[in-house]
């Protein structure tokens, strides 16, 4: 049960980030300054709730730990938890970000109408660097969850199929060829 609690607030950790990503190229292209600032902060507070929900996941992912792993490729298994790292570590360093930006601008974050402490002093060149990484690392995101998807889906296959982890070992002699399947 955990485990499904886990990865249903991990993907919805990613479309929080997802949304927050949109919010943001429509909070920077709003004519009006009410609706850039609202827009804004709905950015802010999707980001972090994706923080949260990325932390509980995290947490009910370790609480959780299931058994029955299909037969993959070996090097399958390997690549998707590299990528299930990168992704949670972004996940968790995005929204973090987003609040340094904040506290390097001289404003400060919120959460849901709670204001957040600021991270750090005012700082022009280190807000101009922040925003160039906060949005690439939201891009970067967005990417590797498409590269995710992609090996999700690639180990459905392989499952399905039964093309994982093959017995090396040639067939000796005494077996017979599958009669089914005619050369």
């Amino acid at each position: 049960m955990h485990w499904r609690l886990g990865r249903m607030l991990f993907w919805t950790a990613i479309g929080l980030v997802a949304a927050a990503f949109v919010l943001a190229l429509v909070g920077e292209k709003a004519s009006s300054t009410n609706a850039r600032e609202l827009i804004l902060h709905w950015h802010e507070w999707l980001g972090l709730l994706s923080l949260v929900a990325i932390v509980v996941a995290l947490a009910a992912r370790q609480l959780g730990k299931y058994a029955g792993k299909p037969p993959l490729p070996n090097w399958l298994p390997r690549l998707r938890r590299a990528v299930r790292l990168l992704l949670y570590t972004l996940l968790i360093l995005q929204p973090l970000s987003g609040w340094l930006l904040a506290s390097h601008e001289g404003k400060l974050a919120s959460f849901f109408r709670w204001i957040l402490p600021p991270l750090a002093a005012p700082n022009s060149a280190l807000g101009h660097l922040g925003y160039i990484y906060h949005g690439l690392g939201g891009m970067l995101i967005l990417f590797i969850v498409a590269l995710s998807l992609r090996l999700n889906l690639t180990a459905l296959v392989f499952s399905a199929t039964g093309q994982g982890r093959r017995d090396n070992r040639e067939t000796s002699g005494s077996e017979k060829p599958d009669s089914r399947h005619p050369d």
